[in-house]
């Protein structure tokens, strides 16, 4: 019995003596890897020696990667932040030295902390400057992802047409009670809400409620003229639109002319912007000689120098000459 007693207190104690030879251990190593060496725990022989100089080379070639990604990391965050409160003593400033009504001063700070919070003050054209052209509309295809996903009008064109549309569509974000859209204003763009909710006002009153997969504006067409706003669009949430602009419609309907009719079957506007019952869109039935004539004059120019003894030639003979260069300027395609 005496003796596993001692066999007992002898384990017990060879235990204890192996867990202080590791907690030392682990002393040892992280005094010579923070660089602190206090010396309580020193090398007495050759071996032991030269075991601590490799572990103190290590632990240099550690502390300095640990602490030099560290220091890294803290040092972006801090020119990121300084760069925001750049920006924002710039705004206040601003709206300090031009004396703006509060309202319009607080609806200035809420953009710009909506506009911080979604792109941590980079702008995606600046990014882009020196990108090829591919490259730039795999991003804009990614970026609008939801716009070509979600409307028929962009996904069932053509990949060209696709790639085209993406580099020209652009989205913008609203903060609560801002307008979109002013009654009286010319309406040259077609809007696209992929995010966020809208009201549609007429003096005062809200007629109407636009949400996401809505669009309003207004339908192109070349010989029509551009209407203007029957009512206000104003943002009730954050809201996020995609515009398409009618002068990058043009050229794109210009360089694609397959898409004239995708364009008119497949776009259905929400709110016609610029007013119902335009008697002229009857234009869209069929594909008329007008549109072939207005292609063909954007995709071929003639400038032609008629001296005063040159006869003017009459509609038949311009409407036949026009087809010819329609048919030309197909074959070249």
């Amino acid at each position: 019995k005496q003796w596993y007693q001692r066999r007992v207190r002898g384990a017990a104690r060879k235990t204890e003596l192996q867990e202080d030879f590791y907690s030392a251990s682990l002393y040892f190593i992280m005094t010579i890897f923070c660089t602190v060496g206090f010396g309580n725990i020193a090398p007495w022989n050759a071996s032991e020696q030269i075991f601590c100089v490799v572990v103190m080379l290590v632990g240099a070639f550690f502390y300095a990667i640990i602490f030099g990604s560290a220091t890294n990391i803290i040092m972006r965050m801090g020119a990121q932040q300084s760069r925001f409160l750049d920006q924002q003593k710039d705004l206040e400033l601003y709206a300090s030295v031009n004396k703006f009504p509060l309202d319009l001063k607080n609806r200035m700070e809420d953009y710009f902390y909506y506009h911080w919070f979604n792109s941590k003050g980079i702008e995606h054209s600046e990014m882009m400057t020196d990108w090829p052209r591919t490259l730039k509309e795999d991003t804009c295809l990614f970026l609008h992802r939801i716009l070509f996903a979600e409307w028929p009008v962009f996904n069932e064109a053509s990949t060209g047409c696709r790639r085209a549309l993406s580099s020209l569509v652009e989205r913008h974000g609203f903060t609560p009670g801002d307008y979109i859209v002013h009654e009286e204003d010319c309406v040259d763009a077609v809007y696209f809400l992929v995010r966020g909710h809208l009201k549609i006002l007429k003096d005062g009153d809200v007629i109407g409620i636009l949400t996401m997969g809505d669009s309003f504006g207004e339908k192109w067409w070349p010989t029509v003229a551009t209407g203007k706003a029957i009512a206000d669009i104003q943002a009730m949430t954050y809201a996020e639109i995609e515009v398409l602009h009618h002068d990058d419609l043009r050229d794109i309907l210009v360089k694609f002319p397959d898409y004239w009719s995708m364009w008119d079957q497949k776009l259905e506007i929400t709110y016609e912007l610029g007013g119902p019952g335009r008697t002229d869109m009857k234009i869209f039935d069929n594909l008329p000689q007008d549109l072939k004539i207005y292609v063909a004059s954007e995709r071929t120019p003639v400038h032609q120098e008629m001296t005063d003894n040159e006869e003017s030639v009459n509609d038949e003979e311009l409407l036949k000459t026009t087809l010819e260069n329609v048919d030309r300027v197909a074959k070249f395609v």
